[in-house]
């Protein structure tokens, strides 16, 4: 703790330093006043820990320089050390947040004793806003992971009303209008760096706000959203124009060059979908002809756009495919093929299946599993070829989710467990845990209760209100003490979640269980 003396005195200062230096190792005077003028320069300088200050000096009196230096340095603490035991200077001292008023001659012990006081309150002090730090970058880095999934659920899945409302609950912002752009990198590099690149660049350069998605297969999915409605704003002409530019920059930086497909601007979520689906569409348009760099998906794809929403075989194809069904998934798929080739040209059958083999891609890379793609349907020359490899394709993904599920899956959740059980006192939260185990929120919500008939929230609390009975056979602790232990902050909550899982409160449940 740094500490600075201010008395005109130097008798008074010269023994102040000394009972610190013999007594208080963890502390150290930097600098000495001799008026408030001096003090007040001290502070500006130095910006000590702690202010020890005599009132009476010449020109400006201590509780003044007080005044002055808690207007720029209001975390300074000070201790006032004066021979004037006047009820009027105390008053003024503790208007001015003087804690500690200790009266000339300064003997030993007070001095100690206050400046150890004002230690342990600085370092408490010190400790919570470390703590809140620590605190705003888990929510920080939650919210991130919240959007992150958001955003493949928006892209991925068929969610209830009622689970957009419980979605929108936890996002700071609102979505009244938006458009998709997918970004396409070269194959190979680092895509980790160009990533970051791609962030850092977009927060200098996007004029409206925006989510990134994950990466997935050198695919990096971008939504660009109001959250008020402004019907004039030029959407297609923005986002194309900053596509053009992040090629332009990418190829100055890395001299390699990015494919990036845009969607139609949207109002509603299923829109946004569907501009999803027309931006991935476009940017393996775009990256297949080599033409052109960017922009909205031709006309000429009419097959990509006209079939954008997912079909109903679609959605059976990828529920095939996350059980691991492969005889369901090879049906479902081949009847697609078949259907499709009967009504379309072969380059849109291709481009359809590459689009839906990216989303079942993106599924496992949910599920944390890694799984790339070595081949496109790009390169198949026939029909049967293209059945062929999306056979092989389907063979791969349900293979991996097969071992998932019966090695892997109950591996995770199973140390999901254990880390629920090992902190469960601390704050929890679905994300973390689903972070820790390498698992998609959304989906280890859903894997959790299959494996442990119980949702996640009921699961901690009932970990929590177990110990929470052990611990109340002691009876030398008290039932608030119990309450922070097994990971609650308020008593009163603590209290109707005990009743509500044992049917007593906290104090009815040890009374019957101490009673002899």
């Amino acid at each position: 703790m740094r500490i600075a003396i201010v008395d005109d005195e130097a008798l008074e200062r010269k023994a102040l330093r000394k009972m610190i230096r013999d007594h208080l190792p963890a502390m150290e005077v930097i600098a000495e006043a001799v008026n408030g003028r001096e003090a007040v320069e001290i502070a500006d300088q130095y910006k000590p820990d702690v202010m020890l200050m005599d009132i009476k000096m010449p020109g400006i009196d201590g509780l003044k320089a007080i005044e002055w230096i808690r207007r720029n340095h209001p975390d300074i603490k000070f201790i006032i050390v004066s021979a004037f035991d006047t009820f009027d200077y105390a008053k003024q001292a503790m208007r001015h947040g003087v804690k500690e008023y200790l009266l000339k001659p300064s003997r030993k012990e007070e001095v100690i004793g206050a400046l150890r006081r004002v230690y342990d309150e600085l370092m408490e002090e010190r400790r919570k806003e470390e703590e809140n730090r620590e605190l705003q970058k888990r929510v920080h880095q939650l919210q991130k992971l919240v959007e992150k999934e958001w955003l493949s659920v928006l892209m991925l899945e068929e969610v209830s009303s009622e689970e957009w409302k419980q979605w929108e609950a936890l996002l700071p912002f609102s979505i009244d209008s938006g458009m998709f752009m997918v970004i396409q990198f070269p194959s190979g590099g680092k895509k980790e760096d160009w990533k970051y690149w791609i962030e850092q660049t977009l927060g200098e350069k996007a004029a409206v706000r925006y989510v990134i998605g994950k990466m997935m297969d050198g695919q990096m999915p971008v939504l660009f959203f109001h959250d008020a409605a402004d019907k004039a704003f030029p959407w297609k002409a923005t986002i194309q124009s900053l596509a053009l530019e992040l090629i332009q920059k990418f190829e100055q930086q890395y001299g390699q060059t990015l494919y990036i497909g845009l969607g139609s601007p949207a109002s509603h979520l299923e829109e946004l979908r569907q501009s999803y689906y027309e931006a991935l569409a476009a940017v393996q348009y775009y990256a297949t002809q080599k033409k052109a760099k960017s922009g909205f998906l031709p006309k000429k794809a009419v097959f990509a756009a006209a079939t954008i929403d997912q079909t109903e075989r679609e959605k059976r194809l990828l529920d095939a495919v996350r059980q691991g069904d492969l005889e369901q998934a090879l049906s479902q798929c081949l009847s697609y093929i078949e259907e499709a080739a009967a009504h379309h040209p072969f380059a849109a059958v291709q481009q359809k299946l590459e689009e839906t083999f990216v989303l079942l891609s993106r599924m496992l890379a949910d599920f944390g599993i890694a799984y790339e793609r070595t081949t496109t349907f790009h390169s198949c020359r026939s029909l049967e070829e293209l059945k062929k490899t999306a056979a092989e394709q389907l063979q791969h993904m349900t293979r991996h989710i097969q071992a998932w599920r019966h090695q892997q899956a109950n591996g995770k959740l199973g140390k999901a467990k254990d880390y629920i059980d090992e902190h469960y006192h601390h704050l929890l939260t679905l994300e973390e845990v689903a972070e820790y185990v390498g698992i998609s929120p959304y989906y280890f919500s859903k894997l959790f209760k299959d494996r442990f008939g119980k949702t996640f929230i009921d699961y901690v609390t009932d970990v929590r209100i177990a110990r929470a009975k052990k611990e109340m056979a002691n009876p030398n602790k008290s039932l608030k003490e119990i309450c922070f232990l097994v990971g609650y902050n308020d008593p009163n909550y603590f209290s109707r979640v005990f009743k509500k899982h044992t049917g007593l409160s906290p104090s009815e449940y040890r009374k019957k269980l101490l009673a002899p």
